[in-house]
């Protein structure tokens, strides 16, 4: 079967929506707490399941939605029939700016937490680096690399339609 670009763009888009609001609806409902007979849904980040810690989480599942939301504009634009217009390279950049965000603020929140901590508490600053946090923020830099590409494809198209 030999689709369009536009229809698969469509058809990930929806895709993008499902998966954003099964995360969303799945977070919420375990930072609820909210259990059936069958289903039980927690949310919790390393054992915990309230503080600072799952105040990260909020805000990452909130930038997510930002990035999701980002990838869902430039899939439209694309559906629409722009493949490499500047506002699916600004959509594109956009999307690999709040995934690096979101690795950065996993990275640096414990640190953060650790000179935020009241004077009773035991101050310590542990730099770890989780497989995942690096694996967001390399491939958040290839985005970046990929969106100059679509930038140089939009100027080689350009340059090509004032040819004919």
């Amino acid at each position: 079967m030999n689709l369009d670009i536009g229809t698969t763009a469509k058809r990930l888009r929806w895709a993008v929506w499902i998966f954003w609001a099964a995360i969303v609806l799945a977070y919420v409902f375990g930072r609820l707490g909210v259990e059936t007979d069958f289903l039980r849904i927690r949310s919790r980040v390393d054992g915990s399941s309230d503080g600072p810690v799952m105040i990260v989480a909020d805000v990452t599942i909130l930038l997510l939605s930002v990035a999701l939301y980002q990838l869902s504009r430039m899939l439209g634009a694309i559906a629409e029939g722009d493949l490499f217009s500047a506002r699916v390279v600004g959509a594109f950049r956009a999307f690999a700016f709040w995934l690096l965000l979101i690795a950065l603020v996993w990275i640096v929140a414990p640190i953060v937490g650790a000179l935020l901590a009241g004077p009773g508490e035991a101050r310590h600053i542990e730099l770890t680096f989780q497989l995942r946090d690096v694996l967001t923020v390399g491939v958040a830099l290839i985005l970046f690399l990929v969106a100059r590409l679509l930038e140089r494809a939009r100027t080689i198209d350009e340059e090509m339609r004032e040819i004919v």
